[in-house]
């Protein structure tokens, strides 16, 4: 039977049991107590035989140890649902990325939840990597692309991945589960011509409008970064734009664009404001970029007044997927880096320019036109 006595160099009560192999132990109760000592000596004792006899629970270990912490003055250990972890993680990563990136990160934990149904309430231990190949194969019956899929399963494991690094389970079951091949998915985004930049100005309704398509067209920014452009962005003295990109906001990195002629003479004749954190497009600033009364579907009605075919690169293939454009407002960001290969200005200052992180996504920005390729094919010796 357990016993407890005290040495002299320790206020603590140190406890003596017989553990399930047979052996006895000592440990320190951390108690000062005698009769809480023996208590908790008792438990042990107790606990050694449950798990001899394999009915021994994780939660009846769990309590046991965190009343050794609680006694240490540490805190508790904490213990997590499935769900209840992957809005831990969500939480986290909100108060450390921009809203943008945010919400990219929580469509798929909530699809993933409901997609668990009942097993979204089970310990996070009990996640294994058949729900998350379930998951993923479950996206792409509903017609999603091997992109987004692997975009949600990369999501789901970068959650898993923290709960490792935190302890809270041994191995990650997402890494277990293959990403989808994606290179048959992939289409080529269609660019605007000069003509079609102009025929787009035209049927713009507003200055503000003809503006944000200006600096597409010029200076490569997306959307959402043309949207909330500040007067502190437009250095009118050095004729350049300072943005700091949202995609990129955490890294601080920010953008020098020198300003092409046209948008030097935009700038001029455009109202200005009376402070640096003025927008530049005040009837746009605060506009969202998705749904049906968002940024990007403005354009597309832009593009329809224009007469121009948006294409498509992927067709909806389910009630929820929708489809994907060969142009839009991004075409104006592809042509301008294209632009600026035909007019041989080197890969290095492209990806400056357009804020790419590698060579290799400048490239895939670069989309040649048929006369580029036929000058590039005659250019070989005929003998």
């Amino acid at each position: 039977m357990a016993a407890v006595f005290k040495r002299r160099e320790s206020p603590f009560f140190v406890c003596s049991y017989r553990a399930a192999d047979g052996r006895w132990l000592k440990k320190s109760t951390k108690c000062r107590d005698r009769r809480s000592a023996l208590d908790f000596a008792l438990k042990l004792e107790d606990a050694e035989r449950s798990a001899l006899k394999r009915t021994l629970t994780t939660s009846q270990a769990r309590k046991l140890f965190n009343e050794i912490l609680e006694r240490a003055g540490d805190e508790p250990l904490e213990s997590f649902s499935i769900s209840g972890w992957l809005k831990e993680w969500l939480s986290m990563k909100s108060s450390s990325r921009t809203s943008g990136t945010s919400a990219r990160y929580e469509k798929p934990l909530e699809d993933f939840i409901k997609h668990l149904g009942t097993r979204a309430d089970l310990p996070l231990r009990a996640i294994t990597s058949k729900d998350i190949r379930s998951f993923r194969d479950a996206e792409m019956k509903t017609g999603k692309s091997p992109v987004t899929v692997n975009l949600a399963h990369k999501t789901i494991a970068g959650a898993l991945y923290a709960a490792v690094r935190q302890g809270f389970i041994l191995n990650n079951p997402a890494a277990a589960v293959d990403y989808l091949p994606t290179h048959d998915d992939r289409g080529e985004k269609g660019t605007f011509t000069r003509s079609e930049i102009a025929k787009l100005i035209k049927a713009a309704q507003s200055a503000d409008w003809k503006g944000v398509i200006l600096l597409g067209a010029y200076s490569g920014l997306r959307l959402g970064d043309s949207l909330r452009l500040t007067w502190g962005n437009v250095d009118s003295t050095n004729l350049a734009l300072t943005v700091t990109p949202r995609k990129t906001a955490r890294t601080g990195k920010k953008l020098l664009i020198p300003m092409h002629p046209v948008l030097q003479d935009f700038f001029l004749h455009h109202p200005g404001g009376h402070r640096d954190a003025d927008p530049v497009f005040p009837t746009l600033a605060n506009l969202g970029i998705g749904g049906r009364s968002g940024a990007s579907m403005a354009f597309r009605r832009i593009m329809n007044r224009a007469k121009l075919a948006a294409g498509s690169l992927r067709e909806a293939r389910g009630e929820s997927v929708r489809n994907v454009s060969a142009r839009s407002y991004h075409s104006l960001r592809h042509g301008f880096v294209t632009a600026l290969s035909a007019a041989n200005v080197p890969i290095e200052l492209r990806q400056k320019l357009a804020g790419h992180s590698t060579a290799g996504m400048s490239l895939h920005y670069t989309h040649p036109d048929f006369a580029a390729l036929r000058a590039a094919v005659e250019s070989l010796p005929s003998k």
